[in-house]
């Protein structure tokens, strides 16, 4: 308001209308228009639906992550063994034909030793059975080295390697060999690295009454040690 023209009027007059003024000032924001307040609705009823899909998709998770795996029974000899269906590597009727003559075959992804699948870069192939005296440690050292050239070179992982004599059954594969006498370790694999298999070297050794060989790929020969403990420690959880 001028200051003439509250010079001009009557005093109660200029007091009542200050009054009005600040009364008008000091009132509240009129509400939105329909239209924003419909916007905003169907925000917060967008964000809502949000929130409940991903809960609910998160908990269907959860549940598929905590399903039990089914148990497949086995028995290798005298060892009777429940094996998780995902870790055999067959597929929904698939009968194992192993199981009939006292074997059990486990597929394992490297290096986490979970079930196999397309996007596993290593795998190994475990294949259980029931003791055999050619596969005693020192009967397959004396077997091998009959055949062995008197060449020895060192490998990644502590390991020794020897070649074998052209004209032999082993011809065309190395000899890995832990030091210092091959007992922790003694495995083959093909010099060629153009093998069919995924999995070309082979080591078999004995563990809790069962034969268990491995197959697996000669990249991780380095890793003999983790290897060998991990495929162990996953057997002792599935004897029963």
């Amino acid at each position: 308001m001028s200051a003439s023209l509250h010079h001009h009027l009557p005093g109660h007059q200029a007091a009542a209308l200050t009054s009005m003024v600040r009364m008008r000032l000091q009132r509240p924001a009129p509400p939105l228009p329909r239209a924003d307040g419909a916007v905003l609705k169907a925000a917060l009823a967008i964000l809502l639906a949000g929130a409940l899909g991903t809960g609910a998709a998160l908990y269907a998770t959860h549940r598929r992550e905590a399903a039990p795996t089914e148990l497949q029974p086995a028995r290798v000899g005298a060892v009777a063994l429940a094996i998780p269906k995902n870790l055999t590597g067959i597929d929904d009727g698939e009968a194992d034909r192993s199981q009939l003559v006292g074997m059990a075959r486990l597929r394992l992804s490297w290096p986490d030793l979970g079930p196999a699948g397309p996007e596993s870069r290593y795998r190994l192939l475990v294949t259980l059975s029931p003791p055999d005296k050619v596969n005693e440690p020192a009967r397959q050292l004396a077997t091998y080295a009959r055949f062995l050239t008197p060449m020895v070179w060192s490998n990644p992982g502590g390991l020794v390697v020897r070649g074998f004599r052209k004209g032999s059954p082993f011809e065309g594969d190395e000899f890995y060999v832990s030091v210092p006498d091959g007992r922790g370790f003694a495995a083959r694999c093909p010099i060629e690295t153009g093998s069919l298999l995924d999995e070309p070297c082979r080591v078999t050794f004995r563990h809790r009454g069962m034969d268990v060989n491995i197959r697996f790929p000669r990249a991780i020969i380095a890793d003999w040690a983790v290897m060998l403990g991990g495929v162990r420690r996953t057997l002792d959880g599935l004897i029963r």
